[in-house]
């Protein structure tokens, strides 16, 4: 069965909403853990953001109905809430790995502790020469050796490989998860569009969009783009703008009160904003329409 032979207990802080914008990154355990075969160890999820390497052996991990294979330094992520589990491929080859349970990770645009808009990241490393590995020793180190405010420096190199974990799936997390289905990814892109359609008269922020449909806004953005050949914001300014011709081609309202009913405080910006779409100034295309 399962075994933990080497157990860190770091930190329980609780995480208000009034103020998770001023916290870092907290480790809550880090732990060394040899896997039974499947079935000894139940599927589950957790709110918090679980990273694990794999030292040894080889297994499995089960999410979602499907079933990826793991194998020594591999790096895998679990973002939080996911039913998962992973397990020995066979006793004689005992899943062997490294585990830190990770709260309040913040990223702009998605879930609290997700670092993408996949459920998991798994990367695979040929040997164990690489800077996970050597910090994930040196933690052990740490530990072993109890030295002055090693809980300060167990906490700066785990930042450390929280960053570098980042960096690594960075390029991932703006592309479409694998496996997922174009056609939601699409669904999604044209409910952005819809809320624009619906809103334009709000003020509309990429950080706003992001959260309707839980992606990262860098990914919105390019996928956007894509689909409709231009940006949210840029599609934002379009909208606006039709509706100020609309208006100032059938009412007598000022350029000032258009501005305000499309979306805009500054009469001054968007006048500008209306001259470098359309061509001319709110006057003159109000007067050229007229005139025709």
């Amino acid at each position: 069965m399962a075994t933990i032979y080497k157990y860190f207990h770091v930190g329980n802080q609780s995480v208000f909403s009034n103020d998770i914008n001023y916290q870092s990154p907290i480790l809550l355990t880090f732990s060394k853990i040899k896997n039974g075969m499947r079935g000894e160890t139940k599927p589950h999820s957790h709110t918090h953001l679980e990273l694990f390497y794999f030292e040894s052996g080889s297994g499995f991990l089960e999410l979602n109905s499907k079933k990826y294979p793991l194998r020594a330094h591999d790096l895998l992520v679990i973002n939080s809430r996911y039913i998962h589990v992973q397990y020995s491929e066979n006793c004689d080859t005992p899943l062997v790995y490294y585990d830190f349970a990770i709260d309040n990770v913040h990223m702009n645009g998605l879930p609290q502790n997700c670092i993408g808009a996949k459920e998991f990241f798994l990367h695979s490393f040929q040997h164990g020469n690489n800077v996970f590995y050597q910090n994930i020793l040196r933690i052990l180190n740490e530990f072993d050796c109890k030295q002055y405010s090693y809980h300060s420096k167990v906490q700066a190199i785990f930042i450390e490989i929280l960053v570098d974990t980042v960096r690594l799936f960075s390029s991932e997390r703006n592309l479409l998860p694998e496996n997922e289905n174009p056609n939601t990814n699409r669904s999604q892109l044209e409910q952005i569009k819809k809320y624009i359609d619906e809103h334009y008269s709000e003020q509309i922020t990429l950080d706003q969009l992001s959260k309707i449909i839980y992606i990262n806004k860098s990914y919105i953005v390019t996928q956007f783009k894509k689909l409709f050949n231009v940006s949210p914001i840029q599609y934002l300014t379009l909208v606006r703008m039709e509706h100020a011709k609309n208006l100032l081609s059938s009412t007598s309202k000022s350029v000032t009160e258009i501005a305000a009913e499309v979306g805009f405080n500054n009469p001054v910006y968007f006048t500008e904003i209306f001259s470098r779409t359309i061509g001319v100034p709110p006057s003159v295309f109000r007067k050229n329409v007229s005139e025709e």
